[in-house]
């Protein structure tokens, strides 16, 4: 299922943009920091020999810490390292809100104008659901994915952007807008339509422009696209792991391909407000939702949902990503100084609890 907080999708293609990551600064004599770290990784991977993770440390735009460990291509040998690229699942969202908080900030739109605004022939009830809705997750609106299959397309099947959005528009919401938080890849599908209608250019295309090309980040919006230097990712069953791949390609909901310390290096952007300024920070939490106890199984206690990310009590940002076994983790702390990214081409219960210690070495 392309659920957690925070899950995924596919989309269209754009290239990648240039620009070197960090260098890792060096630390003083005794810091052992970089030693722990790599203690995590390896708790995290015991075998180099199957799939496994990447992770990388970011401190105000730099990136500290990064490494590999597994295979990124159980036919080839193909290691894991620092470069590998994976698709970061619905770590994605962040971007299709901002988006959106953009095109706020420049009154292009607002977050209280309903979804029928921005459709041709609108059903009734997308005259009651705000871009707020989509953002935060409130709109009731089914989760695409299980539209599309119990129509019989499943995820093995070529489905797109257009099938998912007919799907969509053709249901019926299963809560009136604005009663409870229930994540939807729906809604960011929808959110990443709206932002093609306003700025009149592909989704991917407009992310490009506005956040990967001026923040020199090694990014590419690409939905079931083998960009250079991905990982394989893989199902596990008894010891044996199987590729796991799909040709959807929705977009909006998910498919940003980048390296963990290109996403821990992007996660500056939320202290700097470098891209948006202090009114698109402000509209990153500013009407946050509740998300009540529905995501305790996936390692939320409480928190409240914002623009694509969620923010705890103690003021951290946090989400999660897995579509086609690829599963991730971004964190970024209260003082928005430190951040990490956990990410693995299989499943792992604990690149959750990685990303905390992760935080917690680096924090302190």
């Amino acid at each position: 299922m392309r659920m957690a907080l925070l899950c995924t999708a596919k989309g269209a293609t754009v290239a990648v943009v240039l620009a070197g990551a960090a260098i890792p600064q060096a630390y003083a004599r005794g810091d052992d920091r970089e030693k722990r770290s790599a203690e995590v990784l390896q708790e995290l991977v015991p075998s180099p020999d199957g799939p496994g993770c990447a992770a990388a440390v970011g401190m105000r735009g730099s990136v500290v810490w990064e490494a590999g460990r597994g295979k990124a291509d159980l036919t080839t040998g193909r290691a894991i390292t620092s470069k590998t690229v994976f698709d970061m699942a619905s770590n994605s969202k962040q971007f299709t809100a901002d988006a959106a908080l953009l095109l706020a900030g420049r009154h292009r739109l607002a977050l209280d104008d309903a979804l029928s605004d921005f459709l041709d022939s609108p059903p009734a009830w997308t005259r009651d659901v705000t871009l707020g809705d989509l953002m935060r997750h409130t709109s009731g609106i089914t989760d695409y994915q299980d539209l599309l299959e119990a129509k019989g397309i499943e995820v093995t099947d070529p489905a797109g952007q257009k099938e998912a959005i007919a799907a969509i528009l053709a249901s019926q919401p299963e809560d009136p807008p604005g009663r409870r938080f229930s994540y939807s890849n729906s809604n960011y599908v929808l959110l990443a339509h709206v932002v093609e209608r306003v700025t009149g250019k592909p989704f991917p295309t407009f992310i490009q422009q506005e956040f990967f090309t001026p923040l020199h980040l090694r990014m590419t919006l690409s939905p079931a696209v083998d960009v250079p230097g991905k990982a394989k990712s893989y199902d596990e069953k008894d010891g044996s792991f199987t590729p796991n791949s799909s040709p959807w390609k929705q977009y909006g909901d998910g498919s940003v391909q980048s390296t963990p310390g290109e996403f821990v290096r992007w996660a500056d952007n939320y202290r700097t407000g470098r891209i948006g300024g202090t009114e698109l920070l402000a509209g990153v939490t500013e009407g946050a939702v509740s998300v009540g106890d529905v995501l305790r199984r996936r390692g939320i206690e409480e928190g409240r949902y914002g623009a694509g990310i969620l923010l705890l009590p103690d003021r951290s940002l946090v989400h999660r990503g897995d579509w086609e076994g690829f599963h991730s983790t971004f964190k970024v702390s209260p003082d928005r100084n430190t951040a990490v990214t956990v990410v693995c081409n299989m499943d792992s219960p604990d690149h959750f609890r990685a990303a905390d210690q992760l935080l917690d070495i680096w924090s302190k």
